[in-house]
């Protein structure tokens, strides 16, 4: 009963740390959260999504085709709460909490017998692993926003505890095979990661599993051949997805070897002043391909990435801060450093070792690195090695001054946790809302309350996709939103553009004129007339004939939307 009590605590502070102000911080959902939560919306309304397609497996989206789980899974809490913020983010909170649960169950099974005593008091290490996963700054900050790396993790964490079980015994390969299947479908990471870790566990644990009595009894056992059916269906769907286009569409945008770099590339071997043989050995595709993948992938393990020092992008990590927090990070390496012997002996440490050491993978072969949403899966492994860490600290440390050093340590993480959490209310929301699209809330509340007093609404490109913010804030019936007669949305450079809903318009930034206007260009082509119109526009871009009405300012005092009139 005491230990049951303990997990529930520490599952409700982890609950309580992703929950808490959920709808409030981060500041202001981005458009990526915005279109999770309208086509959960939409789906829920019509069985379609915004583009009219029923029950996609891959959602259209704005063109980066975004993978269908936790869009579908959204459509309950957005049909209990409505379509508002707190119900969008709901599914990554409530996915961070259960993760909770599945490192503590992980680590219970990979290290059963790893018990400390403090005090006379045993320490299971699974609680510990549980306790640093809840209050973990990375994974705190990846479960608030409507993320699908944050349901995918989960669903890997629990989906390789179940494999451990069925290493153990057969019964459990079913929900194994069941949840890796289905995070291939919730975030294109798993899509590389889960198989490459399945075939090093098959590897790792080949002696339990191939051993000839379980290995014969595997090919009469109708839930192992039930357990192959779904893998190949899940798998099976991602292979036709890939075939299709669709399910390398989002990679397109982010590959390495994009049409630029190509170019770039021949640009390099033109200039270079080598002979023309050694310019295209050093200055070639493949060359080029190998030794960034190569710079990425080392550059998860550098403690410029855990200090996001170098490459932080905004949305996903408070930019020079540690992602574990400084203690966790130190206790994380001395774990990974002090377990290395046990590698020889050991399967569930080589186990723990692969797990980390394929996580980045999939990142490295994207541009824009490092950054701290693409490599999550390494979290679990971190947060164990951490555990790990402690426990070898502590037998270290002579007995007589153990508590005190696990108090002290104790209070440094807490302390540490202290101050990433005002700097993640305070500083960073204020320095950086202008990274979460803030202010749409506070225009279209505008647009609602005055759209009357004009014959059409303008707004501006410049922050990324109005529109979607338009139809969620609004509450839009997706009908409208679907393509029909009343709006203009098409495909444009791969992606797809929405111009018009109704009368509203959606205008580019930059063919806002600063000189008077009568006359709006869509990007389709299209001129509209602009005379009494209320016109959203940037600082930027402000035509001299407009009036201006309020400006919305982003959290940090500079103007971020000027709301205008157009006589």
């Amino acid at each position: 009963m005491k230990k049951s009590i303990v997990i529930v605590c520490l599952i409700a502070l982890g609950a309580l740390l992703r929950f808490a102000f959920l709808d409030r911080l981060p500041v202001s959902p981005n458009w990526d959260e915005v279109s999770h939560g309208y086509n959960a919306y939409s789906i829920l309304k019509t069985g379609m999504d915004e583009w009219g397609k029923p029950f996609p497996l891959i959602f259209r989206a704005f063109g980066d085709y975004k993978l269908p789980l936790y869009i579908y899974l959204s459509t309950i809490p957005v049909a209990i709460f409505g379509l508002n913020i707190f119900a969008i983010r709901f599914i990554s909170a409530l996915s961070g909490t259960l993760a909770i649960l599945g490192i503590f169950l992980l680590s219970k099974i990979l290290f059963p017998d790893k018990v400390f005593r403090v005090a006379k008091r045993q320490i299971k290490m699974e609680h510990l692993a549980a306790f640093l996963l809840a209050i973990s700054p990375w994974h705190f900050f990846v479960s608030r926003p409507a993320l699908e790396a944050n349901l995918s993790l989960t669903l890997i964490i629990f989906g390789f505890y179940y494999f451990i079980r069925f290493v153990k015994s057969q019964s459990s390969l079913i929900p194994s095979v069941f949840l890796l299947g289905l995070s291939l479908h919730s975030y294109n990471t798993a899509r590389i990661f889960v198989p490459l870790m399945v075939v090093a566990s098959f590897i790792v644990f080949r002696r339990s599993i191939f051993s000839k009595q379980k290995f014969m009894s595997l090919f009469r056992n109708f839930k192992s051949v039930l357990a192959v059916l779904l893998a190949l269906l899940f798998s099976g769907l991602v292979l036709y997805q890939v075939y299709a286009g669709e399910g390398t569409a989002r990679y397109e945008k982010v590959k390495i070897l994009s049409p630029a770099t190509v170019f770039q590339i021949g640009e390099q071997r033109a200039a270079s002043t080598l002979s023309p043989l050694l310019a295209k050995l050093i200055h070639n595709r493949p060359l080029y391909l190998v030794t960034t993948v190569t710079k990425n992938y080392l550059g998860y393990f550098s403690p410029q990435f855990f200090f996001q020092t170098w490459g932080a992008q905004f949305q996903f990590a408070i930019p020079n801060t540690n992602l574990l927090t400084v203690p966790v990070y130190l206790l994380m390496c001395l774990g990974f450093i002090l377990c290395l012997p046990r590698l020889k002996t050991k399967e569930n440490y080589r186990f723990l070792y692969l797990w980390l050491l394929l996580s980045p993978v999939a990142a490295s072969l994207t541009i824009d690195p490092p950054q701290a949403l693409r490599p999550n899966p390494m979290i679990p492994a971190l947060i164990i090695f951490a555990s790990l860490g402690v426990a070898r600290l502590l037998k270290i440390i002579p007995e007589k001054i153990k508590t005190l050093s696990l108090i002290l340590i104790t209070l440094w993480i807490l302390m540490s946790l202290g101050q990433y959490l005002i700097q993640y209310q305070g500083s960073y929301a204020k320095k950086y809302s202008s990274s979460w699209q803030y202010g749409y809330r506070q225009v279209i509340s505008f647009i609602v309350d005055h759209q009357s007093e004009y014959d059409r609404v303008f707004i501006t490109k410049r922050y990324g996709e109005p529109h979607i913010f338009y139809t969620f804030y609004t509450r839009m019936s997706p009908n409208m939103l679907q393509p029909g007669p009343d709006n203009i949305r098409f495909e444009q450079s791969d992606w797809f553009w929405t111009d018009k809903i109704d009368n509203v318009y959606f205008v580019n930034d930059w063919q806002i004129p600063s000189t008077p206007i009568s006359t709006l260009t869509l990007e389709s082509g299209s001129t509209i007339s602009a005379q009494r119109s209320l016109l959203v526009t940037s600082p930027d871009h402000l035509p001299v004939n407009a009036h201006v009405i309020e400006t919305i300012n982003f959290l940090d005092d500079t103007p971020a939307f000027i709301i205008t009139s157009i006589p």
